[in-house]
């Protein structure tokens, strides 16, 4: 699993977070969680919540960032002998595939849009990751790799 944290601008020129897990096997958003503040508190919910959903990968990785190296982070893997790796400085390339999902999250929705609330963004982004997850023609689909 790797998870990173993104950013959504509103129209009055404010911002809220995005944060999400995603499953590399599966090629899945696992789970995303939008907050009003980039705290470790974020970063560290979405792996509570697939841990609650009976979901434990034996490693989490990220960036190098503060939420990441934060005391909660740490302890809430290490509570649950979960593995943490990180990216190399200077090499997002080791986060690519979380990088490679946001990057069409926001070519295709979030600079298409206007977000006037927090609320907002969490209905149109809820849509999108369920179209990404079980609509999208992806490398894993049959119909894709059988041409």
């Amino acid at each position: 699993m790797t998870t990173d944290i993104t950013y959504i601008q509103l129209t009055d020129k404010t911002w809220v977070y995005m944060a999400s897990a995603y499953d590399l096997e599966d090629r899945k958003v696992l789970l995303y969680q939008i907050a009003d503040t980039m705290t470790a508190q974020l970063a560290t919910s979405v792996i509570v919540k697939t841990l609650r959903r009976g979901e434990k990968p034996l490693y989490v990785h990220s960036d190098m960032g503060s939420q990441y190296n934060s005391e909660l982070f740490e302890n809430t893997l290490e509570s649950v002998g979960i593995r943490h790796s990180y990216s190399r400085k200077g090499h997002p390339y080791d986060n690519a595939r979380i990088e490679s999902f946001r990057s069409l999250l926001k070519r295709d929705l979030i600079y298409q849009r206007d977000f006037k609330s927090t609320a907002d963004v969490q209905a149109t982004v809820g849509w999108y990751v369920n179209w990404y997850n079980n609509n999208r023609i992806s490398l894993s689909d049959a119909a894709y790799t059988n041409f």
